[in-house]
């Protein structure tokens, strides 16, 4: 799957992920639609999506912890899991994902491990073209694509990086730097986007702007502040590097690789050191893909997934310590 892989500047972004909002000409937008217009939407995309390349899974067939799994690995949105009457697109490797029924009628996102935008843009127009050859999509001359959120209205695209910049905030500059970013017409989210927390100091930067924009200049515009930004947390990186600061990760390796009982959120910390010291050639014996991996598996659902079992909270914090004790030997 492409969130256990690693690419382009992957020593500071963890992720790339480009999305189109979409809805269908002649139907009203999603929040207002009655449940069997929902599954004439779901059925009309079935019909034009080519089968040997992509599976289509309605939402009602899965189970909780499945639906909250693929929240946990950023495949969905939280809003979506709540959805029994939505439905995914999905290719082989989970790169190119479609939640039917979000908050628009289609959300088309493309992913990529590292910094990649173009890669994911040109998956994402080419799934896009192939829907829109058949299904004519809500779109005006003045204001291009109609969203059901104003915010999302015009190019109805998202580029969304995200970073993890523990250095910068070591030192205390990351606060004032989020802040300019912001003013650049860039939001500065939490991993899990709007109103989600920056644990393990990881960040999602995408642009605000979607109207009288070009596709081009989204990605321009986030690419140039996403550069800027990982150039920064390199410099901080070198600042940081002391005796001190290898202690830290070394203190949070032992605790991973030891430890008989770990919370979800304390998890997450140490892996955050961890990747520090091992994009920082202080740790050389665990790669980074490990860490991507176990960035993911250690949530709660995924946990539960792996283990083909439901955990209560005690239970779950034990088999999270076995989990990455057995794959950090």
């Amino acid at each position: 799957m492409w969130f256990n892989e690693i690419s382009d500047d992957s020593d500071v972004v963890i992720s790339t992920r480009v999305r189109f909002a979409r809805n269908i000409s002649g139907y009203k937008f999603e929040h207002l639609l009655s449940k069997d217009e929902k599954e004439k939407i779901i059925n009309e995309i079935s019909k034009v999506i080519d089968k040997d390349k992509y599976t289509l899974l309605k939402s009602k067939d899965m189970d909780e912890v499945t639906l909250y799994s693929l929240v946990e690995k950023y495949l969905i949105s939280k809003e979506f899991a709540c959805n029994r009457n939505g439905a995914i697109v999905v290719n082989d490797d989970n790169s190119l994902v479609a939640m039917i029924n979000e908050e628009d009628h289609l959300r088309i996102q493309s992913f990529e491990p590292g910094f990649n935008i173009n890669k994911c843009y040109d998956r994402l127009c080419d799934f896009t073209q192939e829907v829109e050859d058949k299904i004519k999509f809500a779109r005006n001359d003045k204001y291009g694509y109609l969203t059901a959120c104003p915010t999302n209205v015009g190019a109805g695209m998202r580029v969304s990086i995200m970073l993890h910049l523990p250095a910068l905030s070591a030192i205390g500059t990351l606060p004032k730097i989020l802040e300019q970013v912001s003013g650049l017409g860039i939001s500065v989210r939490g991993m899990y986007g709007e109103n989600s927390s920056a644990y393990g100091n990881i960040y999602q930067i995408s642009n605000q702007k979607t109207l009288g924009v070009t596709d081009e200049e989204i990605i321009d515009r986030v690419s140039i502040v996403v550069k800027t930004l990982i150039n920064e947390e390199r410099k901080a990186r070198n600042r940081i590097n002391t005796l001190e600061l290898k202690d830290e990760i070394y203190r949070a390796y032992g605790i991973l690789k030891n430890a008989r009982i770990l919370k979800e959120e304390e998890c997450l910390k140490l892996l955050s050191k961890l990747r520090l010291g091992t994009a920082m050639n202080i740790i050389e014996e665990v790669k980074l893909e490990k860490i991507q991996q176990l960035l993911i598996d250690t949530h709660s659902n995924c946990l539960q997934l792996i283990y083909k079992n439901k955990f209560d909270r005690k239970e779950e914090n034990i088999k999270r310590a076995d989990y990455v004790r057995e794959e950090l030997k």
